[in-house]
């Protein structure tokens, strides 16, 4: 019965959209918060706790680099979910949302976020 209920959890971690543009922008690269926040427009604490379900989920890591904490896609990623990911980038792979993110993650820089947010902690 664990894998079955594992299996419903994965699965409710990816039936928000919000969590699944996280995913898509954290296929093309790592982010910190300021980032992700920069790019859905969401506040910090709403991306904290989609991330915060995508990692328990077993989808994504976080890694301290200096000042920084950047999320990316698990290396150690199990079956199940890799198997997920990967129907879930083909299902929406022409999401609108989906592509204007992609433009977006160019053009994302936490160096200028964290200039004009300077009183603003969300860069971690």
């Amino acid at each position: 019965m664990k894998d079955m209920r594992k299996k419903i959890e994965v699965l409710k971690a990816v039936s928000e959209p919000n969590r699944i543009r996280i995913l898509m922008l954290l296929k093309k690269k790592p982010l910190c918060v300021c980032e992700i926040t920069s790019i859905l427009k969401l506040n910090t604490s709403t991306i904290s706790s989609h991330l915060s379900i995508l990692k328990n989920a077993g989808f994504i890591v976080d890694e301290k680099e200096g000042k920084w904490i950047n999320y990316k896609i698990s290396e150690e990623i199990d079956e199940y979910n890799s198997a997920i990911l990967e129907v879930i980038s083909d299902y929406f792979s022409d999401e609108p949302q989906l592509l204007i993110d992609s433009d977006e993650i160019e053009n994302v820089n936490r160096y200028s976020l964290i200039q004009l947010q300077t009183n603003d902690k969300r860069c971690k």
